[in-house]
């Protein structure tokens, strides 16, 4: 089970919000990002249900004149044992939820859908196709967390180290015997548009932007959201069509690997976005240095012109270090023989 797609409008909001919130970013630069097309996304009260704001822009302006200083990402497996305080609205089981952080208190934005009254039906009400909506239309429901749930937070705030998180995703991913077959995606050295180009109609009318501002050099997020995003698409492909090159079927040992694959991939997919929307100004790797065998720094050079001549005084004193050693020795062999009569 792949992760859900809304996850890139969440990363863009934290990452393009923050700017705004810190930096005064204009909305003129990213209103019309291409990751909001095609999606209206509300934002509501959880508990009295009152419409906040219609519109992103809307919602951001209302927060940081509240003098909400921050927005965060987290996994929404910290709300696991949180009680839904309101029976009309269905939080949905997104893999993550939004943060704003005023200076008193943090409140949880979390996708939601209002349930109607009059229909009591387990499954959504499918309207005929010629009345359905072309956007995909979503709430986000606002929820203040209290002081427990809020020190949780803490821990996606520290700052992390990207190469052991690259080393890590590399053996539990890119290297596990289901991920053989895996081709490297040819725009992982681009910049993350989260949408295909090819088929984004207003590529030529807007200017394309990545999830992540550019004013932040961070290469290594770009390129492991394409790799996780191909590996995700490669394993669901195996899942669905599970054969060997050969034409053969998978055993059924091998589909079930693939399915533990596709949970663990799905993971520690969600644990990295949460990982770039907190620290997006920071993820880059350490650059590897590696020595030019064909070049002698100074001091190696310095070495070989000038080769270590042992000094008369060393000389000297290695010599009369030799005598006091057969002094003595003769001297221990004289009182041996001495002792035993010899």
């Amino acid at each position: 089970m792949a992760l859900d797609q809304i996850w890139k409008q969440q990363l863009t909001l934290v990452t393009y919000g923050n700017e705004y919130l810190a930096q005064d970013l204009s909305f003129n630069h990213w209103l019309k990002h291409q990751v909001f097309n095609q999606h209206q996304i509300q934002f509501r009260d959880l508990l009295s249900q009152h419409l906040l704001a219609q519109h992103f822009q809307i919602w951001l302006e209302h927060l940081k004149q509240q003098g909400v200083r921050r927005l965060s990402l987290h996994q929404a497996s910290i709300l696991n044992d949180e009680k839904n305080p309101n029976p009309n609205v269905e939080l949905l089981p997104f893999a993550h939820f939004i943060v704003s952080h005023e200076a008193q208190h943090k409140s949880a934005w979390i996708f939601g859908k209002e349930l109607a009254e009059w229909y009591t039906a387990e499954q959504d009400y499918m309207a005929p196709v010629s009345q359905q909506s072309e956007l995909r239309q979503e709430v986000m429901w606002r929820y203040q967390l209290n002081h427990k749930l809020a020190r949780q937070l803490d821990t996606d705030f520290a700052s992390p180290n990207w190469d052991e998180i690259d080393r890590f995703i590399r053996s539990e991913l890119f290297l596990n015997p289901c991920a053989t077959e895996f081709v490297e995606p040819e725009q992982s050295a681009k910049p993350y548009f989260g949408v295909d180009l090819t088929q984004n109609a207003t590529e030529s009318i807007y200017p394309t932007l990545a999830l992540i501002p550019a004013d932040y050099p961070a290469a290594y997020a770009h390129q492991m959201l394409y790799r996780l995003d191909a590996l995700d698409q490669h394993i669901q492909n195996q899942i669905q069509h599970p054969y060997h090159a050969d034409g053969t079927e998978l055993e059924p040992s091998e589909q079930l690997n693939l399915r533990h694959f596709s949970q663990k991939l799905e993971d520690l997919h969600a644990k990295f976005i949460t990982k770039v929307a907190n620290h997006y100004q920071t993820a880059q790797l350490t650059p590897v240095q590696t020595p030019d065998p064909f070049e002698s720094t100074p001091s190696q050079v310095q070495n070989i012109a000038s080769p270590q001549i042992p000094t008369p005084a060393a000389t000297h004193k290695v010599g009369t270090s030799a005598v006091i050693k057969l002094i003595l020795m003769t001297v221990v062999i004289c009182a041996a023989a001495y002792y035993f009569g010899l």
